[in-house]
């Protein structure tokens, strides 16, 4: 994990930051969004199932094993024995990944996002936890209804602005202009 001078900000995701006060802050979300889950999906074992909660905001669905029937063998009750620790090592791995995922996001955020965030009833219960789903969901509910907190009239203009500002750059290709659109 290589740490970049400015605001401590990973390098290995571009600079992408959470932060839900600036007039972009949807498009950034979910631009930041993508970043740590190419991030989580490429740096950890099992990343897909971590990658899956990011961009899902649920939880993996582990599904156990079934039983071994009462009339197998040795051969298949050592098998299912054998299986069956597996799946306990991927989802105590999964567990681990969020973990890590949330410090991540925390490190990732704005020190003004940090401060909203604190305010919410259950980030003390998600702090404690160290739960990256809910410190998610909270980012995500700060994005999305950003504009209600607004006075109506300057949302509407600072959607206008935003739309009507809207550009191709040069190094930007034609699917992530329609995808800002």
């Amino acid at each position: 994990m290589g740490q970049s001078l400015i605001k401590g900000l990973l390098v290995d995701i571009q600079g992408k930051i959470f932060e839900i006060s600036s007039r972009d802050s949807v498009h950034q979300f979910s631009e930041t969004i993508k970043a740590v889950a190419d991030y989580m999906g490429q740096e950890n074992t099992h990343g897909g199932d971590i990658r899956y909660m990011i961009e899902n905001f649920e939880d993996f669905n582990f599904i156990r094993l079934a039983d071994p029937q009462a009339n197998a063998g040795q051969i298949e009750i050592e098998s299912w024995k054998k299986e069956l620790d597996l799946f306990m090592k991927r989802r105590g791995m999964y567990m681990d990944n969020k973990m890590k995922l949330y410090s991540l996001i925390w490190d990732q955020s704005s020190k003004t996002t940090q401060s909203k965030v604190e305010t919410r009833q259950h980030f003390s219960q998600c702090k404690g936890s160290y739960d990256s789903l809910v410190l998610l969901k909270i980012l995500q509910e700060f994005v999305i209804h950003s504009d209600d907190r607004q006075y109506k009239y300057k949302a509407e203009d600072q959607a206008k602005r935003a739309y009507y500002s809207l550009c191709q750059t040069p190094e930007m290709s034609c699917q992530e202009y329609f995808e800002r659109v």
